[in-house]
């Protein structure tokens, strides 16, 4: 069954004997594939699997922004994969038997129920509470990882004998994140390897970084094109010395002023003197902040989840995990360090373009590009 012999986890047992020994001329091909989006059915789980190990270490040689590209390029893989696994082993028909799945996750270690000591009439009231049915029990350390990654809240999950309950949906979220954190370990511990083989997917990998880097802000308010270097440095993502200062300081006040304030905002302004939607800041520029902390090695929010709060302090909304209209002038709407700052305080984000020396802070770059831009089309008409 194609199901069986599909390669999730590039990690087990069997996935790393699989890697083994000679590259195959087509695992390059389906690396390639993959990269792209591509489930491609009919492979062997050979090729699959030094696919797999392709995609990984050219993501070393493509440095940390490869990484988390590869981290996005398996995580579409995975999905695309479990997705096809459970329709190839009848889900969604009346005879699909979710037992099925547990000798399907590799290095995931699934259990009936009953192992945890949950009967029926005890699943029932977990389903009434949670609205997800119970189907198996998994040992807590498993669920680590979507706990670590911020995908799921111990506390939120039903513990029997040191056994979470889970059902099949919750079962293979925990399962993507228990893969794609292995993987992120085993990329990083890697050597950097040259090879033709290798470069063009690790470019494939850049090329899809830099993508991702400003894909949510492309909206019709903010214009990523427009933004200055040193902000297209951060929405990469910074090493650990530089995520405060980048992403809490200069990232903030950037997205929050390009988004929402003209030119002439004065220095002392709220951001209820713009907006009177509050969605606009936790639909549009909180998530663009939160995913460039994601992307941040180690992820800012990992070891230091008050940096949420202190976001929202710099926002001006006072030291507040949920930012209300009513509360904006709380603190101050901190305003955007100046170029000279920056180079002070972060010096290997000023990659200075030619724009760059005609304006003296990062938000000046924005509006001069972006409204030179626009009056140029209004004269072209």
């Amino acid at each position: 069954m194609w199901a069986r012999a599909r390669v999730l986890n590039p990690l087990s047992e069997r996935a790393l004997r699989l890697a083994s020994g000679d590259v195959q001329p087509e695992a390059r091909r389906v690396a390639l594939d993959i990269v792209e989006g591509r489930l491609r059915e009919g492979a062997t789980a050979r090729v699959q699997a030094q696919a797999l190990h392709l995609v990984m270490r050219a993501a070393k040689l493509a440095g940390e922004p490869g990484i988390r590209a590869a981290e996005d390029v398996l995580r579409r893989y995975l999905d695309a994969a479990l997705q096809e696994t459970l329709r190839e082993l009848g889900w969604g028909r009346s005879s699909f038997d979710s037992s099925l799945i547990e000798g399907v996750l590799e290095g995931f270690e699934l259990l009936p129920l009953a192992k945890a000591g949950v009967d029926t009439r005890e699943a029932r009231k977990i389903a009434r509470v949670t609205g997800e049915v119970p189907e198996f029990a998994v040992h807590w350390r498993q669920l680590m990882p979507a706990v670590r990654r911020g995908r799921l809240r111990l506390t939120s999950m039903f513990l029997r004998g040191g056994y979470a309950v889970l059902s099949l949906k919750q079962a293979l979220e925990c399962y993507t994140e228990f893969v794609l954190e292995g993987c992120a370990g085993f990329m990083r511990a890697q050597e950097a390897e040259e090879g033709e083989e290798l470069e063009e997917i690790a470019e494939r990998l850049r090329s899809i970084s830099e993508r991702h880097a400003v894909q949510r802000v492309e909206g019709r308010a903010l214009k990523p094109e427009f933004f200055p270097p040193c902000i297209r440095a951060t929405l990469e993502g910074v090493g650990s010395g530089l995520r405060n200062y980048a992403i809490t300081v200069l990232l903030t006040s950037f997205i929050s002023y390009a988004r929402i304030a003209p030119r002439n905002a004065s220095r002392n302004a709220r951001i209820a003197d713009f907006v009177d939607d509050i969605r606009v800041v936790t639909e549009e520029i909180l998530p663009v902040i939160y995913e460039a902390a994601e992307r941040c090695s180690p992820p800012l929010f990992q070891d230091q989840p008050a940096e949420r709060m202190n976001i929202n302090y710099h926002l001006g909304f006072g030291l507040t995990s949920e930012p209300r209209l009513e509360d904006s002038g709380r603190s101050p709407w901190y305003f955007v360090p100046n170029c000279e700052k920056v180079r002070r305080e972060a010096p290997s984000l000023c990659r200075m373009d030619r724009e760059c020396r005609e304006v003296k802070n990062p938000l000046s770059y924005y509006f001069r590009k972006r409204y030179a831009k626009r009056e140029g089309e209004q004269g072209v008409r």
